[in-house]
């Protein structure tokens, strides 16, 4: 799950879309314009097509320019099904299905009733049930969140974590969900409550300094809102938001209930060329983070509700004064660019602020985004597509058609190179894993470097997208070609060490650390390797000569030959269960994965007993020059890679079980 990123206002937001899969379909259109019409009751048969009469268009030729976006992306991305909807002036003035819900039993996708999930845009029905309690008296956002809870978040710092925290993703802490995160119908992890106890994360950073993306708070929150009303977090979730808004094809339940099921659009992969069904996505465990599947159309009652500050049809989910502190800012690194809402975030597409929140699934991606001042809400989200790219694009395509702005140009300022050095450095987000064993995942994603130009621009690059970057303002800048900004704070007070993309306001970035550079992490274990292998290659052809050689040297010869073998294998060993098992490894740790963890420890012994062996044969007299650097190297390697292993946490079975 982004469970779900935001990210989009222009090109290089467009390029800041993390890489995951991307899949096909057809297109099938089903709704235009608003109903007048009841919604058809929950049946458990295929819903009929139903005709909407047809009103003036307050964004001319929106269906169509829709049509055409999504069918291309369809054709251009493989993409199998996708679902829209689009709320102006209180109406539905577009909804429509594409592609297939059902390939087996040859059901389209239907606006009104068929189902995706939409990953961490659930997350909006957390804060808002998070928010009704607050209206009601039964929860503050300023109070410790252990008083809500019967087992308690560790004081890691003097400060502790309120909900204020919590919603603005400032708790502090770090990321996680290797073994746990999603499971696969029908497993399924444990129930809320127990998984907020058992998985929670060490605490990296003292609430309200830094923004760091965290489903584990979004759970969290879930499960306060379950223990101050006594009611279980679905049920309330229904009975208080989807109830209320006649959200009839809409639930947090996993499995759907089986009045639900027949209209779940299935997820699909394609192997061996063809598309293959696969299993439900289970996320109960954290499912206040991004368990909901819902229809375009009940997500449109949802847009509506946002829009006319929390009523629709007469029913009211809070009151407008408390709807409009929910939209509220919350918190920024710097009141010149967005920050985060009372749990929605905040975008800036052509001008206009937008809040809302996009979620990914390893299925499905959404994006769902809510304009107060053109009173204007789009929904959309696609079925099994291999990057989170077409959503996050969609909402800015459609302001660049009917609300378009030009970039204005600008002019470097021409003495930046004498305040440009402060800005230089490899940067990497907050939002990773620090205590466990899901570290290592850090070895295969690249930091952000910010590299000073001679045409006095900040070049930024890293694993997304490289744009240069012009100075507007102390410490903050502007896209050169475009109008993405980031903002470089000082948290610490001695010297700027934070650092945001406008559009990534719940993705705070910090200094990386130096051991976590590519000279470490890619360089020097790269050499390790080749040395390892070199031992191994040489022992081989030379064999015979090493049996003749005086039993100090031959002590030396096995001691390093073992160590480079266990060294060699762990890590190729790991690389196989990463690309084997994939995504799988967030539903659960492998066996392969524990047996492999021995190797490391291995490795320590075999290590030390070589710098033993070498050590004692350093003043021998037959050990020459030429072996002394060759074997030197070798064990420096082999404890070099030990330290490689401590650091990133593969020493030992550090991860949830």
């Amino acid at each position: 799950m982004q469970l779900g990123h935001m990210k989009r206002g222009n090109a290089f937001r467009s390029a800041l879309c993390s890489l995951s899969l991307l899949i096909a379909g057809a297109s099938a259109p089903l709704y235009a314009q608003e109903t007048e019409q009841d919604p058809a009751p929950v049946t458990t048969t295929e819903p009929e097509v139903v005709e909407v009469a047809t009103q003036q268009d307050p964004l001319p030729g929106l269906g169509a320019y829709i049509e055409g976006t999504i069918e291309a992306q369809m054709a251009l991305e493989d993409i199998q099904a996708v679902t829209v909807s689009v709320v102006k002036d209180g109406k539905v003035v577009y909804a429509n299905g594409f592609g297939m819900q059902d390939i087996e039993e040859g059901i389209e996708v239907n606006a009104e009733t068929s189902l995706f999930r939409i990953g961490s845009t659930s997350k909006l029905f957390t804060w808002l049930a998070v928010m009704q309690q607050v209206e009601r008296g039964n929860l503050d956002l300023d109070t410790d969140v252990n008083t809500y809870l019967d087992f308690e978040i560790p004081a890691t710092y003097e400060k502790p974590i309120t909900l204020r925290h919590v919603l603005s993703h400032t708790a502090g802490f770090e990321d996680g969900g290797l073994g746990y995160l999603i499971h696969y119908y029908p497993k399924k992890g444990p129930e809320l409550a127990e998984a907020m106890a058992k998985y929670i994360p060490e605490r990296v950073n003292p609430p309200g300094e830094v923004s760091s993306y965290s489903n584990y708070a979004t759970a969290l929150a879930g499960l306060i809102v379950q223990n101050v009303t006594g009611v279980p977090f679905n049920q309330y979730i229904k009975e208080n938001l989807f109830d209320p808004l006649d959200m009839q094809y809409a639930s947090f339940a996993e499995p759907l209930p089986d009045d639900l099921e027949p209209f779940m659009t299935r997820g699909y992969e394609r192997e061996l060329g063809v598309w293959e069904e696969q299993p439900f996505e289970m996320i109960n465990a954290f499912g206040p983070a991004g368990a909901v599947s819902a229809s375009a159309l009940a997500m449109a009652k949802f847009m509506q509700a946002n829009l006319n500050n929390g009523e629709l049809n007469g029913n009211r989910i809070l009151s407008a004064e408390m709807m409009e502190q929910t939209h509220s800012d919350l918190f920024t690194a710097d009141p010149r660019v967005n920050g985060m809402a009372h749990g929605f975030y905040e975008k800036t597409y052509n001008g206009f602020r937008v809040i809302g929140h996009g979620g990914d699934t390893m299925q499905f991606h959404t994006d769902m985004a809510i304009d107060k001042e053109n009173n204007l809400g789009i929904f959309v989200s696609y079925m099994n597509t291999l990057s989170n790219k077409s959503r996050s694009n969609f909402v800015g395509q459609i302001y660049d058609h009917f609300f378009p702005q030009d970039v204005e140009p600008i002019e470097p300022p021409s003495d930046f190179a004498d305040r440009a050095d402060q800005y230089a450095g490899s940067w990497t987000f907050w939002r990773r894993n620090v205590s466990t064993i899901e570290k290592m995942f850090g070895l295969m994603s690249g930091g952000i470097d910010v590299v000073p130009t001679e045409n006095n621009t900040l070049l930024v690059t890293g694993p997304f997208a490289v744009r240069q970057f012009v100075e507007v303002g102390d410490n903050l800048f502007r896209q050169l070609d475009g109008d993405e900004r980031i903002v470089f704070t000082s948290r610490s007070g001695d010297g700027l060490d934070t650092f945001y993309f406008e559009s990534l306001p719940f993705m705070g970035m910090q200094r990386m650390p130096t051991f976590e550079t590519s000279l470490f992490k890619y360089l020097l274990p790269g050499l390790a390797l080749l040395l390892f292998l070199h031992s191994i290659v040489s022992w081989f052809y030379k064999r015979k000569d090493y049996k003749q050689r005086p039993a100090a040297s031959k002590s030396l010869t096995y001691s390093t030959l073992l160590m480079s073998i266990v060294h060699l294998v762990f890590v190729v060993l790991l690389a196989i269960v990463i690309v084997a098992f994939g995504d799988s490894l967030f539903s659960g740790i492998p066996f392969l994965l524990k047996a492999a963890l021995i190797l490391p420890l291995l490795a320590i012994v075999l290590t030390l007993w070589a710098l033993f062996r070498y050590v004692k044969r350093f003043g021998d007299e037959t050990f020459t020059i030429g072996r002394r650097i060759y074997y030197g190297l070798l064990v420096l390697a082999g404890v070099f890679m030990c330290y490689f292993y401590y650091y990133w946490n593969m020493l030992g079975w550090n991860y949830y079980s």
